[in-house]
Order: structure tokens, then C-alpha cells, then sequence
């Protein structure tokens, strides 16, 4: 088997130290006007409701912050469309802006520092987000998607938007996988809402894999956060059989995919989602160390999320299981 690509999500684990860069002028803030800055746009969009995606960490390079035209980070960009967001693409148009992340570097910062170099790609995906809306939307319902570093960043855009009646009264979900909300979220941000089952609108799915007992090995894994199980799509601790998983999808680098139904059961605790692959063997992109499955949060449960897409459109478009 071709080695599996380890360079979907945070999988850079190997960037060379970064020098002190500065952080990118407002002179180099893309423009979100021009397709140029855009991953994704679809120029005559044919369904009816539209996927937001925001990419992973993909950026390699020295910088803290990726200059906007790195034609690394679109490439892998482009590749996490293929590999991930193409959960959505048999259900929805998708709408995915390029934007100026950091590399892994960040992680050995103290908490000012991380969060000024964060708040670069924070600010063009709120900004992009902004566009989409008043330009590239037109009415149409939307999903919320991202993972990882695209996952934190959605997070800021749920907690700052979705007080306003109006936007999410037109979000049929959101995808905030590879991050973590948490309880805490929940209480400060009460317009937020978990998914509970299945066919819920209006909600959130957030989870992050890892194997029993690893959860305080995933950087990602925050405390008192909540998960919501890819199999059952409730957020308890009942463990869902592998036989609910309707298939695990990994790619290798040249994007060729193998599918492996039953693959992993998933069950709720201590804020992780844990699984039990039938054969961890294959899953080779650790960059945090055995059992966090990090990189594999959509592949795991490929089948399931591309059909639970489907499955909450057709609740949303019939008016149905609004977010409680």
C-alpha cells in the first residue's frame, strides 16, 4: 500500500524552526474579490445550498504566517478539498477562501504571541466569510466546514455570528471538526447549540479521534470540551458499533482512495472521541504522537459524514429538527 499522505490537517509536524518572521502587512491581506483567493468558487453554482470550508493546517513554511500567494499552502489546500471536503460535494456548492495560516511553530509560543499570529487568519476567513455572504451567497442555505486550524478559526466565526437571527436561521450545520467547543462556549454563547441526533438543523458537530486513554495526548482535545459521535451523531457516551460505520476512506498522495467499510466503532469520553481502528497500521500521519488520530477525523468517518450532509439538508429544506 502507498504510504498514507501525512499531510492532510496538522500533519507538519516536521517544519524547521521558524526565525522570529514578522507578521504579514495589511498590504498583503488577500482580496476576496478576485477568484485568485479562493480555493474554491464555483462560477455558476448548481445546487441549492452552499459548504463554507475552511482549510487545515497545510502551510510548511519558514514564516510563521503564509504570505497569501504560497503556492505550497494552495496546493495543499486544494488537496484537502479532494481528501476531506469532498464529503459535501454531491450535496452542496463549495465555497473555500484561501488565507494567510501559520505552520506548527505556533505551538511552542506562549499564549500572546500564538494568539496575534492566529488572529492574521482569523481576520481574513471573517473577512472572506463577510463577502460570501453579501456577494457570493444569494439567499442560498449554507454549511459551516472546516477542520483543525480551519476548525479553530470557524469557531470564532460561529461565537461572533451566530447571535444574528437571520444567519442562522440559514446555517442547516456546522462542521467544527479537529477543534473543540466546550462547555464553556456553550454558556457564554447560548445561541450556540450541539447536534443531538441524526436530522438536527442549525447545530454543531465537533469531535476529535483519538484511542482509548489518549485524549490528554491531543493538543486539540480543550478542557470540558464537547463531542459529538460520527456513528450515532449524539453527543452521550453510548458506544456505536463499527458496523454503523459505512465505510473510512483514506487516500494516499497521489490522491487515489481505498475505502474500508466497518473500520472503527466511536464512542463518547473525557472530551475525545475514541475510536478503535481495525488496523491502526495504515493510519501512518501521527504528527502528535500514536493513538491521535488527528489527521483522520473526516477519513474515519468518510461514508458517515457524506451522507449525514445529505441527511440534515433534506431535514433543513423540509423545515424539520431545527437546533434545540
Amino acid at each position: 500500500m502507498a504510504r498514507i499522505l501525512a499531510a492532510v490537517g496538522m500533519v507538519l509536524s516536521l517544519l524547521a524552526a521558524a526565525c522570529s518572521p514578522t507578521v504579514p502587512t495589511r498590504n498583503a491581506a488577500p482580496d476576496y474579490s478576485l477568484a485568485q483567493d479562493w480555493v474554491s468558487l464555483p462560477k455558476a453554482p448548481q445546487k441549492a445550498v452552499d459548504v463554507f470550508w475552511v482549510y487545515p493546517t497545510v502551510y510548511q513554511g519558514k514564516p510563521v504566517v503564509a504570505p497569501i500567494d504560497s503556492a505550497q499552502m494552495r496546493q495543499g489546500a486544494e488537496f484537502t478539498l479532494l481528501v476531506q471536503a469532498s464529503v459535501f460535494e454531491d450535496s452542496a456548492n463549495i465555497f473555500a477562501p484561501l488565507y494567510r495560516q501559520t505552520n506548527l511553530s505556533v505551538v511552542s509560543m506562549d499564549r500572546a504571541t500564538r494568539e496575534r499570529y492566529f488572529s492574521v487568519g482569523r481576520g481574513d476567513v471573517k473577512k472572506a466569510f463577510a463577502y460570501y455572504l453579501k456577494n457570493l451567497n444569494h439567499g442560498r442555505p449554507f454549511i459551516l466546514a472546516g477542520h483543525s486550524q480551519g476548525a479553530e478559526v470557524l469557531t470564532a466565526i460561529v461565537r461572533e455570528n451566530l447571535d444574528r437571527p437571520e444567519l442562522r436561521d440559514k446555517m442547516v450545520a456546522a462542521y467544527i471538526i479537529g477543534w473543540s467547543i466546550t462547555r464553556q462556549d456553550l454558556a457564554d454563547h447560548p445561541f450556540l447549540k450541539i447536534c443531538r441526533s441524526a436530522n438536527q438543523t442549525g447545530c454543531i458537530v465537533t469531535y476529535n479521534s483519538v484511542a482509548a486513554g489518549y485524549q490528554a495526548e491531543a493538543p486539540t482535545i480543550l478542557p470540558d470540551a464537547v463531542s459529538v459521535n460520527p456513528l450515532s451523531w449524539r453527543s452521550d457516551d453510548g458506544l456505536a458499533p463499527a458496523s454503523e460505520n459505512l465505510g473510512s476512506v483514506i487516500f494516499d498522495e497521489q490522491g487515489q482512495r481505498q475505502t474500508f467499510a466497518h473500520f472503527t466503532s466511536a464512542r463518547n469520553q473525557v472530551g475525545g472521541l475514541v475510536v478503535a481502528p481495525t488496523d491502526p497500521s495504515i493510519l501512518t500521519g501521527l504528527p502528535f504522537g500514536p493513538g491521535v488520530y488527528h489527521v483522520y477525523d473526516y477519513n474515519l468517518f468518510y461514508m458517515n459524514l457524506k451522507a449525514n450532509a445529505a441527511q440534515r439538508i433534506k431535514a433543513f429544506r423540509a423545515g424539520g429538527a431545527p437546533g434545540k
